[in-house]
Protein backbone atom coordinates (compact mmCIF):
# COMPACT_ATOMS: atom_id res chain seq x y z
CA UNK A 1 0.00 0.00 0.00
CA UNK A 2 2.91 2.34 0.68
CA UNK A 3 4.20 1.74 -2.84
CA UNK A 4 1.23 3.64 -4.28
CA UNK A 5 2.34 6.82 -2.55
CA UNK A 6 6.03 6.27 -3.33
CA UNK A 7 6.08 8.27 -6.60
CA UNK A 8 9.27 9.71 -7.99
CA UNK A 9 9.09 13.54 -8.08
CA UNK A 10 10.24 13.50 -11.72
CA UNK A 11 7.47 11.06 -12.62
CA UNK A 12 4.94 13.26 -10.85
CA UNK A 13 6.24 16.27 -12.83
CA UNK A 14 5.91 14.31 -16.10
CA UNK A 15 2.36 13.32 -15.23
CA UNK A 16 1.45 16.94 -14.54
CA UNK A 17 3.18 18.05 -17.76
CA UNK A 18 1.39 15.35 -19.76
CA UNK A 19 -1.91 16.47 -18.36
CA UNK A 20 -1.14 20.06 -19.26
CA UNK A 21 -0.23 19.07 -22.84
CA UNK A 22 -3.41 17.02 -23.14
CA UNK A 23 -5.47 19.91 -21.82
CA UNK A 24 -3.64 22.29 -24.18
CA UNK A 25 -4.41 20.02 -27.15
CA UNK A 26 -8.06 19.91 -26.17
CA UNK A 27 -8.14 23.66 -26.09
CA UNK A 28 -6.42 23.84 -29.47
CA UNK A 29 -8.90 21.60 -31.29
CA UNK A 30 -11.76 24.09 -31.22
CA UNK A 31 -9.38 26.79 -32.46
CA UNK A 32 -8.37 24.60 -35.41
CA UNK A 33 -12.00 23.88 -36.26
CA UNK A 34 -12.91 27.53 -35.87
CA UNK A 35 -10.03 28.62 -38.12
CA UNK A 36 -11.23 26.23 -40.83
CA UNK A 37 -14.75 27.65 -40.61
CA UNK A 38 -13.39 31.17 -40.83
CA UNK A 39 -11.35 30.19 -43.87
CA UNK A 40 -14.41 28.88 -45.67
CA UNK A 41 -16.26 32.10 -44.93
CA UNK A 42 -13.25 34.27 -45.88
CA UNK A 43 -12.77 32.56 -49.25
CA UNK A 44 -16.50 32.66 -49.92
CA UNK A 45 -16.72 36.38 -49.21
CA UNK A 46 -13.60 37.09 -51.26
CA UNK A 47 -15.21 35.32 -54.20
CA UNK A 48 -18.43 37.28 -53.51
CA UNK A 49 -20.74 34.25 -53.45
CA UNK A 50 -23.54 33.53 -51.02
CA UNK A 51 -23.88 30.41 -48.91
CA UNK A 52 -26.62 29.20 -51.24
CA UNK A 53 -24.43 29.70 -54.32
CA UNK A 54 -21.51 27.86 -52.72
CA UNK A 55 -23.84 25.05 -51.64
CA UNK A 56 -25.13 24.70 -55.20
CA UNK A 57 -21.58 24.48 -56.58
CA UNK A 58 -20.68 21.77 -54.05
CA UNK A 59 -24.03 19.90 -54.37
CA UNK A 60 -24.85 20.33 -50.66
CA UNK A 61 -27.49 22.26 -48.76
CA UNK A 62 -27.13 25.86 -47.66
CA UNK A 63 -27.50 24.66 -44.07
CA UNK A 64 -24.40 22.47 -44.49
CA UNK A 65 -22.31 25.47 -45.55
CA UNK A 66 -23.73 27.48 -42.66
CA UNK A 67 -22.79 24.70 -40.22
CA UNK A 68 -19.23 24.62 -41.58
CA UNK A 69 -18.78 28.33 -41.12
CA UNK A 70 -20.23 28.22 -37.58
CA UNK A 71 -18.03 25.20 -36.70
CA UNK A 72 -21.02 23.01 -35.90
CA UNK A 73 -19.80 20.42 -38.40
CA UNK A 74 -16.75 20.08 -40.63
CA UNK A 75 -16.51 18.83 -44.25
CA UNK A 76 -14.79 15.51 -44.91
CA UNK A 77 -11.53 15.27 -46.84
CA UNK A 78 -13.28 14.72 -50.18
CA UNK A 79 -15.41 17.82 -49.68
CA UNK A 80 -12.36 19.81 -48.57
CA UNK A 81 -10.68 18.94 -51.87
CA UNK A 82 -13.72 20.18 -53.77
CA UNK A 83 -13.86 23.39 -51.72
CA UNK A 84 -10.15 24.05 -52.31
CA UNK A 85 -10.54 23.39 -56.04
CA UNK A 86 -13.52 25.72 -56.23
CA UNK A 87 -11.53 28.53 -54.61
CA UNK A 88 -8.56 27.69 -56.90
CA UNK A 89 -6.10 26.87 -54.14
CA UNK A 90 -4.37 23.66 -53.12
CA UNK A 91 -5.63 21.60 -50.20
CA UNK A 92 -2.52 22.41 -48.13
CA UNK A 93 -2.93 26.10 -48.84
CA UNK A 94 -6.58 26.01 -47.84
CA UNK A 95 -6.24 23.93 -44.67
CA UNK A 96 -2.77 24.83 -43.36
CA UNK A 97 -2.27 28.23 -44.98
CA UNK A 98 0.91 27.13 -46.78
CA UNK A 99 1.07 28.78 -50.18
CA UNK A 100 2.62 26.95 -53.13
CA UNK A 101 5.01 28.89 -55.35
CA UNK A 102 3.52 30.43 -58.48
CA UNK A 103 3.59 28.16 -61.53
CA UNK A 104 6.15 29.40 -64.04
CA UNK A 105 7.49 28.01 -67.30
CA UNK A 106 10.89 26.32 -66.83
CA UNK A 107 13.85 27.22 -69.03
CA UNK A 108 14.24 23.73 -70.54
CA UNK A 109 11.57 24.03 -73.30
CA UNK A 110 12.99 27.36 -74.48
CA UNK A 111 16.52 25.98 -74.52
CA UNK A 112 15.36 22.91 -76.45
CA UNK A 113 13.62 25.20 -78.97
CA UNK A 114 16.91 27.06 -79.44
CA UNK A 115 18.76 23.73 -79.76
CA UNK A 116 16.27 22.65 -82.42
CA UNK A 117 16.95 25.82 -84.40
CA UNK A 118 20.69 25.19 -84.08
CA UNK A 119 20.25 21.58 -85.28
CA UNK A 120 18.35 22.79 -88.37
CA UNK A 121 21.06 25.36 -89.11
CA UNK A 122 23.82 22.74 -88.75
CA UNK A 123 21.98 20.41 -91.13
CA UNK A 124 21.69 23.19 -93.72
CA UNK A 125 25.45 23.75 -93.58
CA UNK A 126 26.44 20.07 -93.54
CA UNK A 127 23.88 19.16 -96.20
CA UNK A 128 25.10 21.92 -98.50
CA UNK A 129 28.73 20.85 -98.14
CA UNK A 130 28.12 17.10 -98.55
CA UNK A 131 25.34 17.29 -101.13
CA UNK A 132 22.70 15.77 -98.80
CA UNK A 133 20.48 18.84 -98.63
CA UNK A 134 16.88 17.77 -99.41
CA UNK A 135 13.81 19.97 -99.68
CA UNK A 136 11.59 17.36 -98.01
CA UNK A 137 13.86 17.20 -94.98
CA UNK A 138 13.97 20.99 -94.63
CA UNK A 139 10.19 21.28 -94.92
CA UNK A 140 9.60 18.60 -92.28
CA UNK A 141 12.14 20.19 -89.94
CA UNK A 142 10.49 23.59 -90.30
CA UNK A 143 7.02 22.12 -89.68
CA UNK A 144 8.12 20.29 -86.54
CA UNK A 145 10.63 22.79 -85.19
CA UNK A 146 8.83 26.06 -85.95
CA UNK A 147 5.13 25.48 -86.59
CA UNK A 148 4.74 22.90 -83.81
CA UNK A 149 7.49 23.16 -81.20
CA UNK A 150 8.21 26.88 -81.28
CA UNK A 151 4.58 27.93 -81.77
CA UNK A 152 3.32 25.76 -78.90
CA UNK A 153 6.15 26.93 -76.64
CA UNK A 154 5.36 30.60 -77.27
CA UNK A 155 1.66 30.04 -76.70
CA UNK A 156 2.07 27.86 -73.59
CA UNK A 157 4.58 30.32 -72.11
CA UNK A 158 2.24 33.24 -72.72
CA UNK A 159 -0.74 31.38 -71.22
CA UNK A 160 1.21 30.37 -68.10
CA UNK A 161 2.53 33.92 -67.64
CA UNK A 162 -0.72 35.83 -68.26
CA UNK A 163 -3.33 33.24 -67.23
CA UNK A 164 -5.21 33.78 -70.51
CA UNK A 165 -6.36 30.41 -71.87
CA UNK A 166 -8.98 31.65 -74.33
CA UNK A 167 -7.07 30.32 -77.37
CA UNK A 168 -6.70 26.85 -75.83
CA UNK A 169 -8.59 24.15 -77.73
CA UNK A 170 -11.73 23.18 -75.83
CA UNK A 171 -11.55 26.14 -73.44
CA UNK A 172 -14.98 27.42 -72.47
CA UNK A 173 -15.34 30.77 -70.74
CA UNK A 174 -18.57 29.56 -69.07
CA UNK A 175 -16.75 26.69 -67.34
CA UNK A 176 -14.91 27.23 -64.04
CA UNK A 177 -11.29 26.06 -64.06
CA UNK A 178 -8.57 25.71 -61.46
CA UNK A 179 -6.12 27.98 -63.27
CA UNK A 180 -3.11 26.83 -61.28
CA UNK A 181 -3.68 23.23 -62.35
CA UNK A 182 -4.20 24.33 -65.96
CA UNK A 183 -0.80 26.02 -65.87
CA UNK A 184 0.82 22.86 -64.50
CA UNK A 185 -0.59 20.79 -67.35
CA UNK A 186 0.59 23.33 -69.94
CA UNK A 187 4.11 23.17 -68.47
CA UNK A 188 4.08 19.37 -68.71
CA UNK A 189 2.81 19.48 -72.29
CA UNK A 190 5.40 22.06 -73.33
CA UNK A 191 8.27 20.02 -71.89
CA UNK A 192 7.02 16.87 -73.61
CA UNK A 193 6.58 18.56 -77.01
CA UNK A 194 10.02 20.17 -76.75
CA UNK A 195 11.72 16.83 -76.01
CA UNK A 196 10.09 14.79 -78.76
CA UNK A 197 10.43 17.59 -81.33
CA UNK A 198 14.15 18.07 -80.65
CA UNK A 199 14.77 14.31 -80.77
CA UNK A 200 12.83 13.92 -84.02
CA UNK A 201 14.73 16.80 -85.65
CA UNK A 202 18.07 15.18 -84.76
CA UNK A 203 16.97 11.83 -86.18
CA UNK A 204 15.77 13.55 -89.36
CA UNK A 205 19.14 15.25 -89.74
CA UNK A 206 21.05 11.98 -89.37
CA UNK A 207 18.60 10.15 -91.64
CA UNK A 208 19.27 12.59 -94.48
CA UNK A 209 22.81 11.21 -94.84
CA UNK A 210 21.64 7.64 -95.33
CA UNK A 211 20.88 5.95 -98.62
CA UNK A 212 17.81 7.34 -100.40
CA UNK A 213 15.64 4.25 -100.07
CA UNK A 214 16.39 3.81 -96.40
CA UNK A 215 15.93 7.50 -95.65
CA UNK A 216 12.42 7.49 -97.14
CA UNK A 217 11.40 4.68 -94.81
CA UNK A 218 13.05 6.42 -91.86
CA UNK A 219 11.16 9.64 -92.65
CA UNK A 220 7.81 7.87 -92.72
CA UNK A 221 8.46 5.93 -89.52
CA UNK A 222 9.69 9.04 -87.71
CA UNK A 223 6.84 11.32 -88.74
CA UNK A 224 4.22 8.67 -87.96
CA UNK A 225 5.81 7.96 -84.57
CA UNK A 226 6.00 11.69 -83.87
CA UNK A 227 2.31 12.17 -84.71
CA UNK A 228 1.30 9.19 -82.55
CA UNK A 229 3.33 10.40 -79.57
CA UNK A 230 2.22 14.02 -79.89
CA UNK A 231 -1.50 13.30 -80.18
CA UNK A 232 -1.56 10.52 -77.56
CA UNK A 233 0.49 12.49 -75.03
CA UNK A 234 -1.66 15.62 -75.30
CA UNK A 235 -4.82 13.54 -74.83
CA UNK A 236 -3.40 11.71 -71.80
CA UNK A 237 -2.12 14.88 -70.11
CA UNK A 238 -5.54 16.43 -70.58
CA UNK A 239 -7.59 13.43 -69.46
CA UNK A 240 -5.66 12.57 -66.31
CA UNK A 241 -5.89 16.17 -65.05
CA UNK A 242 -9.64 16.66 -65.56
CA UNK A 243 -10.50 16.10 -61.89
CA UNK A 244 -8.02 18.80 -60.84
CA UNK A 245 -8.67 21.28 -63.65
CA UNK A 246 -12.49 21.35 -63.66
CA UNK A 247 -14.19 22.56 -60.51
CA UNK A 248 -17.79 21.54 -61.16
CA UNK A 249 -18.69 17.87 -61.21
CA UNK A 250 -21.07 18.30 -64.15
CA UNK A 251 -18.24 19.79 -66.23
CA UNK A 252 -15.97 16.88 -65.32
CA UNK A 253 -18.64 14.37 -66.32
CA UNK A 254 -19.24 16.15 -69.63
CA UNK A 255 -15.51 16.30 -70.39
CA UNK A 256 -14.99 12.61 -69.62
CA UNK A 257 -17.97 11.60 -71.74
CA UNK A 258 -16.75 13.82 -74.58
CA UNK A 259 -13.37 12.10 -74.59
CA UNK A 260 -14.89 9.26 -76.60
CA UNK A 261 -15.22 11.54 -79.62
CA UNK A 262 -11.72 12.96 -78.98
CA UNK A 263 -10.20 9.47 -79.00
CA UNK A 264 -12.29 8.55 -82.05
CA UNK A 265 -11.01 11.60 -83.94
CA UNK A 266 -7.36 11.05 -82.93
CA UNK A 267 -7.50 7.35 -83.86
CA UNK A 268 -8.91 8.03 -87.32
CA UNK A 269 -6.39 10.79 -88.00
CA UNK A 270 -3.55 8.41 -87.14
CA UNK A 271 -5.10 5.64 -89.28
CA UNK A 272 -5.37 8.00 -92.24
CA UNK A 273 -1.79 9.24 -91.79
CA UNK A 274 -0.51 5.67 -91.57
CA UNK A 275 -2.47 4.68 -94.68
CA UNK A 276 -1.09 7.69 -96.57
CA UNK A 277 2.51 6.86 -95.69
CA UNK A 278 1.94 3.25 -96.70
CA UNK A 279 0.53 4.36 -100.05
CA UNK A 280 3.47 6.68 -100.70
CA UNK A 281 6.05 4.01 -99.84
CA UNK A 282 4.43 1.15 -101.74
CA UNK A 283 3.95 3.19 -104.94
CA UNK A 284 7.11 5.29 -104.54
CA UNK A 285 5.19 8.58 -104.69
CA UNK A 286 7.36 11.66 -104.28
CA UNK A 287 6.22 14.37 -101.87
CA UNK A 288 6.42 17.18 -104.43
CA UNK A 289 4.86 15.27 -107.34
CA UNK A 290 1.42 16.13 -108.87
CA UNK A 291 0.11 12.78 -107.64
CA UNK A 292 1.10 13.63 -104.05
CA UNK A 293 -0.58 17.02 -104.30
CA UNK A 294 -3.73 15.31 -105.54
CA UNK A 295 -3.98 13.46 -102.23
CA UNK A 296 -4.64 16.77 -100.50
CA UNK A 297 -8.19 16.47 -101.83
CA UNK A 298 -8.65 13.15 -100.04
CA UNK A 299 -7.23 14.67 -96.88
CA UNK A 300 -9.63 17.62 -97.11
CA UNK A 301 -12.65 15.30 -97.47
CA UNK A 302 -11.44 13.13 -94.61
CA UNK A 303 -10.94 16.10 -92.27
CA UNK A 304 -14.32 17.53 -93.27
CA UNK A 305 -16.05 14.34 -92.14
CA UNK A 306 -14.06 13.74 -88.95
CA UNK A 307 -13.90 17.34 -87.71
CA UNK A 308 -17.63 17.83 -88.32
CA UNK A 309 -18.35 14.67 -86.35
CA UNK A 310 -16.02 15.78 -83.53
CA UNK A 311 -17.79 19.12 -83.00
CA UNK A 312 -21.23 17.56 -83.40
CA UNK A 313 -20.57 14.86 -80.79
CA UNK A 314 -19.09 17.37 -78.34
CA UNK A 315 -22.31 19.38 -78.62
CA UNK A 316 -24.43 16.22 -78.36
CA UNK A 317 -22.62 15.07 -75.19
CA UNK A 318 -23.62 18.18 -73.25
CA UNK A 319 -27.16 18.00 -74.57
CA UNK A 320 -27.63 14.33 -73.63
CA UNK A 321 -26.11 14.72 -70.19
CA UNK A 322 -28.42 17.64 -69.49
CA UNK A 323 -31.49 15.70 -70.69
CA UNK A 324 -30.88 12.12 -69.53
CA UNK A 325 -27.70 12.20 -67.44
CA UNK A 326 -25.97 9.70 -69.75
CA UNK A 327 -24.41 9.61 -73.21
CA UNK A 328 -24.12 6.99 -75.93
CA UNK A 329 -22.91 7.41 -79.52
CA UNK A 330 -25.79 8.02 -81.91
CA UNK A 331 -26.45 7.26 -85.56
CA UNK A 332 -24.30 10.18 -86.75
CA UNK A 333 -21.30 8.70 -84.94
CA UNK A 334 -21.55 5.39 -86.78
CA UNK A 335 -22.32 7.04 -90.13
CA UNK A 336 -19.23 9.22 -89.86
CA UNK A 337 -17.19 6.16 -88.86
CA UNK A 338 -18.31 4.37 -92.03
CA UNK A 339 -17.57 7.50 -94.09
CA UNK A 340 -14.06 7.83 -92.62
CA UNK A 341 -13.38 4.16 -93.32
CA UNK A 342 -14.66 4.49 -96.90
CA UNK A 343 -12.52 7.58 -97.61
CA UNK A 344 -9.41 5.89 -96.22
CA UNK A 345 -10.04 2.77 -98.30
CA UNK A 346 -10.71 4.76 -101.48
CA UNK A 347 -7.52 6.74 -100.96
CA UNK A 348 -5.52 3.52 -100.69
CA UNK A 349 -7.10 1.80 -103.71
CA UNK A 350 -7.11 4.78 -106.07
Amino acid sequence: MNQQNNINPNQEKDVRKGGEVLEHNRNQCPDSEQSLGRKIRKFREQRQVTQSELAEELSVTRQAVSNWEREKTLPDIYMLQRIAAYFEVTLDEFVEGTKEPEVTMPKAPGRLAAATGLAIFCYLLAGKVTGHLYVETIVLMIIIGIFIQLFLHLYFSSAVKTGNFSALAGYNSQVEYNHKEVKKVLVQMDCHVACISFGTILLYAFGAFWESGRSDIVYCVLIFGYCCDLITALLLYNYRSLDKILIKEKDRNAAKAGFLSDIWFAAWVLIFIGATFTKFLCFNIKNNSPQAIGYLGWMFLFLLVTVTELFYEQHRVKKKLAQTGSYRPGAAFWISTAAAFALTLLMLLR
